[in-house]
Parts: structure tokens; sequence; C-alpha cells
């Protein structure tokens, strides 16, 4: 069995840019996984060929929430005979990459997309997982989906699709929400023994139609 894998990021590495991305797949069976690498894999989403998804939960012994530490946050489902689905993405606005001090990793080609236009849009990157023949390469460049990450065919005959596009940033009736997270996680912070150099959130938005994302944002 081979894992394989490719590294992300949105915004220039010298400059103002995201956390670093990876995106694994194997070669024997259909899972699909994509952890935050710069955040030490503390937050991993997992979209296996049954069919079940889930994000995993953080460390135990960094729970705060009340009541015991779940082994998972989000859990969900998806049909994995189905022509197309869309179970997750990621998206970082341009309002949040940040210069600076960051985790120092081994180089092993990170692909960096280029930021969104203005600081009220954002870049999304898309995992799709389809069957369709031809593959809709057409159909999704029309969509705004420009940037083909991977694509890869799994051993259960979909397709891994990681994708990147622009798109909206954070709405206007959710920017006073962000600002008051903001400012409960500068409290947090603060109470830290050791003071984080570059924090980052991590926000879960979940869509009517299942889609889930991680919303990533400078704290």
């Amino acid at each position: 069995m081979a894992t394989f894998s490719k590294r992300l990021g949105v915004g220039d590495p010298q400059g103002s840019r995201s956390s670093e991305w990876v995106v694994m797949w194997k070669s024997d069976k259909g899972d699909v996984y994509l952890a935050g690498r710069t955040l030490g894999q503390s937050f991993r989403v997992s979209l296996h060929e049954s069919g079940v998804c889930f994000i995993r939960a953080p460390d135990p012994n960094k729970w705060t929430s009340p009541g015991p530490p779940p082994r998972s946050t989000y859990r969900w489902t998806i049909n994995p005979h189905s022509q197309f689905e869309f179970p997750f993405g990621i998206v970082i606005p341009t309002s949040e990459l940040r210069s600076g001090e960051w985790a120092k990793h081994r180089d092993k080609g990170t692909i960096w997309i280029p930021a969104a236009t203005t600081r009220e849009r954002a870049i999304e990157i898309a995992v799709f997982l389809t069957r369709a023949e031809p593959r809709p390469i057409n159909q999704l460049s029309a969509a705004g989906w420009k940037n083909i990450i991977v694509l890869e065919r799994l051993p259960d005959g979909r397709d891994l699709w990681v994708v990147a596009g622009e798109t909206e940033g954070f709405p206007i009736d959710k920017r006073a929400e962000l600002e008051q997270i903001k400012i409960q996680a500068k409290l947090l912070n603060s109470k830290l023994t050791c003071q984080p150099v570059n924090p980052r959130l991590l926000l879960c938005a979940i869509e009517a139609k299942g889609t889930r994302r991680f919303v990533e944002a400078a704290a």
C-alpha cells in the first residue's frame, strides 16, 4: 500500500500567505484525507470509500469545551456511487493572509495558489469525487474552478479532484461574528504560558447541501 500526497497553500510563501495544507490518498482504497500541515494535523478531514466522512476532534488534552472530548467534531455521509459529490472545501480570504513567522517544513513541492484579487474575496480549495465520463474538466473550469491541483483515479473507480477558484470572502452578516470569535481567541491566547507567534483560526461551516468547509482566519 502506498500513500500519495500533494501540498498546497494560498498567497506568497515569502510574504502574506495561509497555512500549508496536504491532501492524501491511498493506492489500495478510495479513502481521501485533508490535513493542516502547518497545524500539525490537529484537524484532519477523512472522506472514506464507504461514504462516511468526519472531521477529527482536536487533541483530547487540549479540549476546553464542556463534557468529554469527542472522537470527531462533525460526521456526515455522502453517496459513494454518485456521479458527483462535493464533500469538503477550504475557504481562505485574502484579508486573513499574514506574513511573519511560520512553521518550517521540509520542502516537498508545495503548490502556492495566488491570493484572491481583493481583500473582500477568497480562494476556495474544493475536493470533488466524481464518476462522470468524460471527465467534466470544461464544466468545472466554466464554474470558476480554474486551478486543478489533483486529478487522480482512485481504486474504487472515482476521480479525486482538488481544485481552486476565487469566491466571496466572509459574508457581511458574518464579519461581526468573526470579529467576536477573534476577541475570544485573543483572550484565550493571553492566558497561555507560551504565546503563539502566528495564531490561526479554523471555523467549520456547514452548507445545506451537505458540503463542509474550513474557513481559515488570522487570530
